[in-house]
């Protein structure tokens, strides 16, 4: 029961438009029926969109080797465990984070990671000061963050460009030696 419900949970965040007939529960393989059972009273009143997730999920249910079942039964059972608001709380997050370009994406999870990489003991540090920041000090940080960003960028360009012109000296000193 676990394993359909955290299908059902892995699919809401993707949607496509199929034909509603191929959507039907009359048109699911046996498997498909056996892993979805419990949802086939459900299952005709779902938007094909939702159908389809749902269906995407179970594909890749079957895909999985039995220690990625496991974990993926445990992390359902936290998700089922936070607060209906907290789950909400994610499902709009994920939803920006979707909707962003590409680049801020890499940044976003460039960052996360190497929170990730740091000590405890930093990681609480920095928790604690963004914690007991005002939204304004927050806001500067986040400017100057940016500011920053960009002299790197500018810093790199500077760089680049004095490293192509000592190139093209060279070239020129070694025309000038032939």
């Amino acid at each position: 029961m676990n394993n359909k419900l955290f299908i059902l949970l892995i699919l809401l965040f993707s949607s496509h438009w199929v034909i509603a007939n191929d959507m039907a529960w009359s048109n699911l393989s046996d498997d498909q029926k056996r892993l979805l059972s419990p949802y086939e009273n459900q299952w005709e009143n779902l938007e094909n969109s939702r159908k389809e997730t749902v269906l995407k999920g179970v594909k890749q249910w079957r895909t999985l080797s039995p220690s990625e079942k496991k974990l993926a039964n445990q992390r359902f059972k936290e998700w089922r465990a936070l607060p209906e608001n907290r789950r909400k709380d994610i499902r709009n997050k994920f939803s920006l984070f979707s909707k962003m370009n590409p680049a801020l994406r890499k940044e976003i999870r460039s960052n996360h990671q190497r929170f990730k990489n740091m000590s405890p003991e930093r990681k609480l540090k920095l928790k604690n000061r963004w914690k007991n920041m005002s939204p304004v000090q927050k806001r500067r940080a986040l400017q100057k963050r940016k500011i920053m960003k960009k002299l790197n960028q500018r810093q790199r360009r500077i760089i680049q460009q004095q490293r192509n012109n000592i190139k093209r000296k060279n070239v020129k000193k070694k025309q000038n030696r032939n």
